[in-house]
């Protein structure tokens, strides 16, 4: 009976090591498996990779590029709207400076129109004194027909 026992206890010890060993050798063959699989995915995915880095790079350099000429437009533009808006003040500067020529020479105009109705007006007095002179000296001449 001890005999058997040992044998039942030895099978019974021996049934998890072999049940171990068959574990491990499916673990080995998953292992080696999952090692191919990488190695495959290495293969096909490294220059997938590579195009991609090299993708993500141009498309960083681009937007750089597009930045700097969005900035650079920026600038051109602040620089437009300063030479607009100076532009804009000397010649409101200049509108104010014609403005102030036109009314002096307004000015003049009436007082030379008001001078020259004057002396129109004194001429016509002058002239008439004359024509009374004349009619006394003279007589008055009748016009020939």
């Amino acid at each position: 009976m001890t005999a058997l026992a040992v044998v039942a206890i030895a099978l019974l010890l021996a049934a998890p090591a072999i049940g171990s060993f068959f574990l491990l050798r499916e673990i080995q063959r998953t292992t080696a498996a999952l090692h191919r699989l990488i190695l495959m995915l290495e293969q096909d995915m490294g220059p997938a990779l590579t195009a991609a880095r090299s993708t993500f790079e141009d498309a960083g350099k681009a937007v750089a590029a597009v930045r700097r000429e969005i900035e650079s437009f920026a600038d051109t533009s602040r620089d437009l709207r300063g030479r607009v808006l100076r532009a804009a003040a000397a010649t409101q500067d200049r509108l104010q400076d014609l403005g102030a020529v036109l009314d002096v020479l307004h000015e003049e105009v009436e007082d030379a129109a008001l001078d020259l109705a004057t002396t129109l007006r004194t001429a016509r007095g002058g002239m008439s004194l004359f024509s009374s002179v004349r009619r006394a000296l003279f007589g008055r001449r009748r016009r020939r027909r």
